[in-house]
């Protein structure tokens, strides 16, 4: 009787997969939003039952993306089939919610990591230098129209957008890192309450307030400025790359620890929501309130700020 249940629901779960992907397809503009509810079949199955039974789903879902698509579409069914599959095992396994988005998101990670070396090695493809250079053709674009109305781009406008084309094959980890990590929490934010009316417990973070990464963050920062100035590696070199990446990476989490920490303190004051949620919009559009979250990171992990306010 189960293992019949198992196969109906298995059976159900490709049809619905092959429905969802025939839409993300063929029909324009619902396709945008279609292809977020990719993954829900996947979820949805290996929440319920063993790891080989969604296993043999998404290699299901490979064939039925065959029949519908083209071998190029294989990787769709392989990303979302696999971090599906890590998402509703971590939910029947009681994982919290911060696991299973780190999970997924190391999953979805390795899959389009797997993706980016398979269409270089295979099909000379590669995706990094395509997207630099369709950057390149729209600055010469756009140059080439102020020209034609007799005027220049600013020279300091030129040179940062020439460093960010130098910087975008050396940034390439953190472009998919924040692909991963990007897309897997808007996968989360859609699925998990449609998982949750189909009678899914699915788990909830805490809040975002009581937030703290790792005191051993402020020593890698540490580490990483340090090695910056002594080695001043040359772009383009290994070391310069693990370097301007790790910094990157580090520095996002310190300013997320901020913003953790003026949600904390707005909390703690009982001011209303709007004022965090304003700090954050500031954060991405204000360098300088950027340095400032920054430094409220480094100083609440290295010398327990929130502990001292609650003490007070």
């Amino acid at each position: 009787m189960k293992n019949t249940r198992m196969l109906t629901e298995g059976a159900l779960m490709l049809a619905i997969f092959a429905v969802l992907l025939f839409i993300s397809l063929f029909v324009p503009i619902v396709m945008i939003v279609t292809q977020f509810f990719l993954i829900l079949p996947f979820l949805l199955y290996s929440a319920k039952y063993p790891l080989k039974n969604t296993a043999i789903l998404v290699i299901g879902a490979v064939f039925i993306t065959l029949l519908i698509g083209n071998i190029i579409m294989v990787p769709i069914a392989i990303i979302f089939g696999t971090t599906g599959m890590v998402m509703g095992y971590g939910i029947r396994t009681g994982k919290s919610k911060l696991i299973i988005y780190l999970a997924s998101s190391i999953t979805f990670l390795i899959n389009i990591v797997l993706l980016f070396v398979i269409a270089s090695v295979f099909f000379s493809v590669n995706f990094i230098d395509e997207i630099a250079q369709i950057f390149k053709s729209s600055l010469d674009q756009y140059t080439a129209a102020l020209q034609s109305f007799g005027q220049n781009p600013p020279e300091k406008l030129q040179e940062q957008m020439n460093e960010m084309l130098s910087l975008m094959s050396s940034m390439a980890p953190i472009f998919f890192i924040a692909m991963a990590f990007s897309t897997v929490i808007l996968l989360i934010i859609i699925n998990f309450p449609i998982a949750k009316r189909l009678g899914i417990p699915v788990p909830k973070f805490g809040p975002f307030r009581e937030l703290k990464v790792s005191k051993s963050i402020l020593w890698y920062y540490l580490a990483a400025l340090i090695l910056t100035l002594l080695v001043n590696p040359e772009p383009g070199t290994y070391m310069y790359m693990v370097l301007i990446n790790g910094a990157f990476i580090l520095q996002v989490l310190l300013v997320i620890q901020g913003l953790a920490f003026i949600f904390f303190y707005s909390h703690l004051k009982k001011w209303p929501i709007v004022l965090p949620v304003l700090a954050v919009i500031f954060t991405f559009i204000l360098p300088i309130f950027l340095s400032i979250v920054r430094m409220l990171g480094i100083i609440d992990i290295g010398f327990n700020l929130r502990g001292y306010l609650e003490k007070k």
